[in-house]
């Protein structure tokens, strides 16, 4: 019973992480890199546990009734072979996540460069069979490490630390709460790894990978929730919570701007929901081109978007809000589309002893003034 003893965590991670793992492929939306990645780390934390499960029922330190089974010998050689090449891939994976979700370029050439330690861990894990570099597995099925044993967790460490220190660089990106959980998804294999390379027999590395995996698949389902399906940009949930965030500030200082997409009824009936789509993804475009960070774009649904900004200066804005207003202008122009993509704006910001529903329903009036006065000058004009 030592060898269950022993696997019995790691058994219990792959009953936990086998459910988590289906739902990530059947739900996530795999045109999305990140989410592609991070299916990619789960499936290499389950591949690794199942290995480690298999490895130590191979090892007879674990499991003394295979001492004399010298017929399992290449099976366990070859399960640690699977296990040493796999090692590093996961925290790998999870930088490359890591950089598809906070939407930082990966050049080809950068990523290939990082890749390459990969190549040669595969090489090293592919020799031991014969060679016993990583590990050796003797004619007893006894295992044991090999003299470069170091060159894999090195490995794993230093992509832990890669993917932590782009974490720290781009954390001006994510929310607070993402960084945490992220952080904490990076640091829980980082410490028990520990335990593991000083005492063999505690398994506790690839247990605690599946619940970081599982952290991350937390946090993309959280952010998910807060992220309007047709334009990809924070939802009105996101809004609320934007809002519930500015009543906890001690003095309010926050800027609005409401923005209200000009004729989309009528593009949607005179030329299909589709080109009313397609319009709503133009301005949402805009929006996410235009406003970097420091600011929130959001769509309520609908035609209703939404730029906040926790600063109660409204330069900024109003200037991003004009660039918005002349690309789309610009781009009608080139376009020859037969509608126009334009939209009405509403734009407040924080008084001294303002509360936050008194500036959103400032906002919201100036917002159909604008609405109005729009309207009142094409009917002057077409007369």
């Amino acid at each position: 019973m030592t060898y269950l003893t022993t696997i019995h965590v790691d058994i219990l991670m792959c009953l936990a992480l086998l459910p988590a793992l289906a739902m990530a492929v059947l739900k996530l939306d795999g045109s999305i890199s990140a989410h592609r990645h991070l299916v990619a780390v789960m499936a290499s934390v389950f591949t690794l546990l199942v290995l480690e499960v298999s490895s130590v029922v191979l090892d007879s330190n674990f499991n003394d009734t295979i001492r004399d089974s010298a017929q399992l010998v290449p099976f366990g050689k070859l399960v640690n072979s699977i296990g040493f090449l796999l090692v590093p891939v996961p925290a790998f994976l999870t930088w490359t996540f890591l950089h598809h979700w906070t939407g930082v370029r990966l050049a080809a050439s950068s990523a290939l460069s990082r890749a390459l330690p990969l190549a040669g861990n595969a090489v090293l894990a592919v020799l031991s069979y014969d060679a016993g570099l990583l590990f050796s597995i003797a004619p007893d099925n006894t295992y044991s490490r090999g003299p470069w044993f170091a060159v894999s967790p090195a490995m794993f460490y230093g992509y832990l630390a890669l993917a932590a220190g782009f974490l720290i660089r781009q954390r001006n990106r994510l929310r607070t709460e993402e960084t945490a959980l992220f952080a904490t998804a990076l640091a829980l294999p980082a410490i028990t790894a520990a335990f593991q390379l000083e005492y063999f027999i505690v398994l506790t590395m690839w247990s605690s990978w599946a619940i970081s995996c599982i952290i991350l698949l937390v946090t993309v389902f959280i952010n998910s929730s807060e992220r309007d399906e047709l334009t990809k940009l924070a939802n009105r949930t996101a809004y609320r919570n934007a809002i519930a965030k500015a009543r906890r500030m001690r003095e309010l200082k926050m800027c609005v701007a409401l923005l209200d997409m000009d004729g989309l009824k009528s593009i949607n009936d005179r030329h299909g929901h589709a080109a009313g789509d397609l319009a709503l993804l133009t301005l949402a475009e805009g929006l996410r081109k235009t406003f970097g960070e420091g600011f929130r774009v959001m769509r309520f649904g609908g035609d209703e978007f939404a730029v906040v900004q926790f600063d109660n200066d409204p330069t900024a804005l109003y200037e991003k809000l004009c660039t918005l207003e002349s690309t789309l202008a610009a781009q009608d122009a080139a376009s020859g589309r037969p509608y126009r993509v334009a939209f009405s704006y509403g734009l407040a910001c924080s008084r001294d002893g303002e509360d936050v529903d008194a500036l959103l329903k400032r906002c919201d009036t100036l917002m159909y003034d604008r609405k109005r006065q729009k309207h009142l000058k094409a009917d002057a004009t077409a007369a």
